[in-house]
């Protein structure tokens, strides 16, 4: 026994000598040739997802075009021009160009009726499009790691899917643009997606082309009808947010914590 006990102070001795030198090596070591874990796999095309969308979202903002540039390209269409009504509005709500530029110059441009459609097409179309950029992006990566309430919500729009497209496009503080790459992080169907993109989109659709037709025509009664509309959807939309909020799916308490409180 008295023989053990140098034995054991060299050892630890050898050992915070050991440490100290691996602090020492890594603190000399430049951090370039520092070797840091790469993410791989569905984590970088997560991070490429992400990196895309903010990129669309700040060009958009910054150098996005305006609704008198919009309306001049439509003219400069002539006899094709609803054909690039509708593929300029798929590419430019890909790049997240906000969709109520895009009805307000398509009533302005074909009218109320005829504008709402052409846009509305487009829409989806581009909808779709960065729907599916989304999923073959970010879903494997999302599905690994959705947990706790995350996952509830998750499954909550899977279970309702169409409606839960509709009602994300009538509530005014989720972005339309970027919802389109979200739900392809989800398990909700591509058909749902486009019904419920055609169905949620159709009332603001429709009320910013007449209120692009009015403005257009210099018809101040349709405009002032047409804005109330705007108005009204958009109060609507705030009374949803409520709706969907207080409805939200809560986190299930464990088993054993609800009998201790129920005991």
């Amino acid at each position: 026994m008295p023989g053990s006990l140098p034995t054991a102070r060299d050892e630890i001795r050898n050992a915070l000598k050991m440490a100290r030198r691996g602090l020492e090596a890594v603190r000399t070591t430049p951090p370039w040739r520092r070797r840091w874990s790469r993410p791989t796999g569905p984590a970088l095309r997560f991070m490429i997802l992400v990196s895309l969308v903010a990129v669309l979202f700040v060009t958009a903002l910054v150098a996005g075009p305006d609704r008198d540039t919009l309306m001049a390209a439509a003219r400069g269409g002539g006899f094709f021009a609803p054909v690039a009504a509708v593929v300029g509005s798929a590419l430019l709500v890909a790049a997240m160009v906000p969709r109520t530029w895009l009805a307000f110059a398509g009533g302005a441009l074909f009218g109320s009726l005829a504008g709402a459609v052409y846009v509305l097409v487009g829409v989806t179309v581009g909808a779709s499009l960065a729907f599916l950029v989304g999923r073959l992006l970010g879903r494997s990566f999302v599905s690994a790691k959705l947990r706790g309430r995350f996952a509830l919500i998750e499954a909550a729009v899977a279970r309702r899917g169409v409606w839960a497209v509709v009602v994300c496009r009538l509530i005014p503080i989720v972005p339309f643009a970027i919802s389109n790459y979200a739900f392809g992080t989800t398990s909700v169907r591509p058909r749902q997606m486009i019904a419920g993109t055609m169905l949620g989109a159709l009332p603001a659709n429709f009320a910013y082309a007449a209120l692009g037709a009015a403005t257009m025509q210099q018809d101040w009664l349709g405009a002032k009808v047409a804005g109330g509309c705007v108005l009204a959807l958009g109060a609507c939309g705030v009374m949803g947010t409520y709706l969907v909020w207080r409805r939200r799916p809560h986190a299930v308490a464990p088993v054993s914590l609800t009998k201790s409180l129920t005991t």
